[in-house]
């Protein structure tokens, strides 16, 4: 069962407030590195850093309404540079969701702080996402308006009748129907909080709250009053998104049954792989199809193709970076939305659910 906690948010000051958390946190566990989004000069956007010092974290910052690539592929290689270690890593929920899927695959592999190993563990630590600007568009938020580069200023305190997530964010996190972290061992829970107010530091369970030492770096034990507002809260964003998800895929469905338009969208490829390159969770799906590569002579039946491609598919964390990486302005996010949607509603199947096996597997 979660553990909930309050950490009251400091001088109005959300970031500077989750910094200190987070280096309190880290003395008291010993940690040895952190893997986590650190703000680029000129506040062009984040980039995920590792982090060897707990005086470094006053870089980070997990609210920059913004990404420029997806964590979750970058955690195999921290993992292995730093055997025998204690490890956090800082991410999004569709990082998180990336995380998990690339975990069920076994192409990441690393010793859960559920283990009860404390020596050497990897800490997974994610927060609520209500949303990320494309980079151009961060950029011209961002522009002598520093103070709101920590996070999207919404109304989505509990009671609040117009509380909204902006569509200036990324088309595909106007689709994202899962905006709070699922199986995280640390959840920083922001939905549902008013901004002056407390966040919540949620525990995947009362073994892992006591091992991380939560205790010693919050204030208090949340209310049910306050658990309860950020649940309703989390539930009214999603059902937001279900319904702006709900239009947006009806429209995507049909624009690709007219032939002519579908061709017509992907008509500015240039096959350069730019976007199978930023998806995290790509492994040469399309190689054979596109004849590149291994791909030009692995001798895979067509059927066999289509199999290797519908299983990435049934896996996609919603990130959206295929459609960021596009330098030709191809519409991906609907595109992929749509079918790997109607993937997962097939097999019954939720990316990033640790505790669902991959439909195949099972």
């Amino acid at each position: 069962m979660n553990v909930n906690r309050i950490l009251h948010i400091q001088d109005e000051n959300t970031l500077k407030t989750v910094q200190g958390f987070l280096a309190a946190w880290w003395g008291r566990v010993d940690l040895d590195a952190m893997l986590a989004p650190v703000e680029l000069l000129g506040h062009i956007g984040v980039s995920p850093q590792i982090i060897s010092k707990p005086v470094d974290l006053q870089n980070v910052n997990p609210f920059a309404p913004v990404m420029l690539n997806n964590t979750a592929s970058l955690i195999q290689d921290f993992v292995r540079d730093n055997p025998t270690s204690h490890l956090a890593v800082l991410l999004r929920p569709c990082e998180l969701r990336a995380l998990v899927e690339l975990r069920k695959r076994h192409r990441v592999c690393y010793q859960s702080v559920a283990s009860g190993n404390d020596c050497e563990s990897l800490v997974v630590i994610s927060l609520d996402c209500p949303g990320t600007f494309s980079q151009a568009e961060y950029v011209r938020h961002v522009v002598g308006h520093e103070a709101d580069a920590e996070m999207i200023h919404v109304e989505l305190s509990y009671g609040k009748q117009d509380s909204y997530i902006p569509y200036g964010v990324r088309q595909t996190c106007q689709m994202c129907d899962s905006p709070s972290p699922l199986g995280a061992d640390i959840l920083i829970g922001t939905i549902g909080i008013e901004p002056q107010g407390d966040l919540l530091i949620i525990a995947r369970n009362e073994e892992i709250d006591s091992s991380l030492r939560l205790q010693d770096v919050t204030d208090s034990i949340a209310t049910e009053y306050q658990v309860a507002c950020r649940e309703m809260m989390v539930g009214k964003l999603l059902d937001k998104r279900v319904e702006k998800r709900s239009a947006l895929m009806k429209s995507q469905t049909l624009e690709m049954e007219d032939v002519t338009t579908a061709l017509a969208m992907f008509a500015r490829c240039t096959l350069c792989a730019d976007c199978l390159d930023a998806c995290p969770l790509y492994d040469g799906e399309l190689a054979g199809m596109l004849g590149v590569g291994e791909g030009r002579q692995n001798g895979r039946s067509l059927l066999s193709e289509l199999v290797r491609v519908s299983r990435w598919l049934a896996s996609c964390s919603g990130c959206g970076m295929c459609q960021e990486s596009c330098e030709h302005g191809v519409s991906l996010a609907r595109a992929i939305t749509t079918l790997s949607h109607r993937i997962q509603g097939e097999l019954h199947y939720r990316p990033g659910d640790p505790s669902q096996r991959l439909p195949w597997m099972v």
